[in-house]
Order: C-alpha cells, then structure tokens, then sequence
C-alpha cells in the first residue's frame, strides 16, 4: 500500500501547512501508532464496558505521539458495539481545525475539517461551549460514522458533502490528493425536500460502493 511511504520523517502540524503536507503528517502518524491504538482501545474499552454491566458510555482520550501531534479517540460503547474514532486537532492562523481518517481504514481519503465549517456548527447547530476542543469533541460524539461523498460541479470540480447528525458537511473533495476538504455545515432546516432526497440518493449510492470496494480488497487478502 502506498501510505507506507509516509512512515520516515513524521512531522508535527503547524499552521502554514498545506492540505498534502497535513494529510502527509495525519497518515504518518496512523500507519506508525494511531491504527494499533485504535485496536488496543476497543478491546480494553469493551472490557471495561462489561465489568460497568454493560452500562453504555461515550468518552475521549488524548493519545499523543511522536510527532508530538497529540491524537483524541472518542470511544462509544452501546448495545454491543464499540467504536473509537480518531481525530487529530491543529491550529492554523484563523482557528481551530480537525483531520480524521474515516472507518480506521488508511486506504480512505483524509477529512479535513477547518475553521469555518466549525464557526458554522456552532452557530447553526446551536452548540453551548467557547472552548475550540470542546467543540470539535462535540462534533465527533456525535458523529462517529462518517461516509464521505461528492458529485460533479459544472466546472469540473467535486462538491463533497456528508449527512452528519443535525444537518450536511459540504466543501470540497481534491481528488489528485485524495483529501475531503469540508468548508462548512448547513443544518437540516435549510434544506429543501428534494434536495434532502437527491443528497439520500446519492450518500446511498456512494456507501454501496464504499462496501463493494472494501469486499473486493478483503478477498483480494483472502485469496493472497
């Protein structure tokens, strides 16, 4: 797999990085650390939500690495199921920003999540905090499964968007870098029907072929 081209000079985010140069620093530290911890988490957070009596819970740790990036993992353990999502929180010269890789899968595009689209989030999804990192961990309870998707402008370029909790994520997808660049969010009032059934229409679509691609990969390993 190419990514693994990433895994020598690691580099900490800092605010006049480029998209490429940050989705660089984000992969090198999954490879190397983050994907492992993951792993290690569900387990131990399963554990743990057994010995409670299977009492359900949401938390976020820190994890930081040698990058000195310092990683969250929101953990969700409810009805059986365990995720733990990964996100890496930066600053650049406007505010905060968040990078995630979706479904623990380093062959998935980066998301990228940067100043304006939280600006929005707050404001439209009425979210009661002043803190940044609080409003990104709010952001990321409550939005553990994130399928990114995208359809064709007129002028050649990709709009992205992605159904989130209370609304839809919209910005840009570079497909030469494989990077979902979200801009900002649009809360589900603004929406109109038809609009709300094209966007169903095509996230259904999109996750149809998200499955197909990661069932092909699994028996291609199989059949290796």
């Amino acid at each position: 797999m190419y990514l693994l081209r990433f895994k020598k000079n690691s580099a900490m985010i800092v605010p006049n990085m480029t998209l490429p140069e940050i989705k660089k620093s984000v992969f090198d530290d999954f490879v190397c650390e983050v994907k492992s911890k993951v792993e290690c988490e569900k387990v131990t957070q399963q554990s743990k939500w057994i010995r409670s009596g299977r009492k359900d819970f949401v938390e976020t740790i820190l994890f930081p690495v040698k990058s000195r990036n310092t990683w969250r993992l929101t953990i969700a353990c409810k009805k059986n199921s365990v995720t733990a999502v990964p996100y890496l929180i930066s600053y650049n010269n406007i505010g905060v920003t968040a990078s995630h890789i979706p479904l623990d899968d380093d062959s998935m595009p980066l998301m990228h999540f940067n100043t304006h689209f939280f600006k929005r989030y707050k404001e439209r999804g009425k979210i009661a905090t002043e803190k940044p990192e609080d409003l990104v961990k709010n952001f990321f309870r409550k939005n553990t499964f994130l399928f990114p998707c995208y359809y064709p402008r007129k002028d050649g370029s990709l709009q992205l968007f992605t159904p989130l909790a209370g609304g839809l994520g919209l910005g840009n997808y570079h497909k030469d870098y494989e990077i979902c660049e979200f801009k900002t969010f649009v809360d589900n009032s603004l929406l109109r029907k038809d609009q709300a059934l094209e966007i169903f229409n095509i996230w259904t679509e999109t996750l149809k072929e998200i499955l197909d691609e990661m069932e092909r990969r699994f028996d291609k390993r199989q059949s290796a």
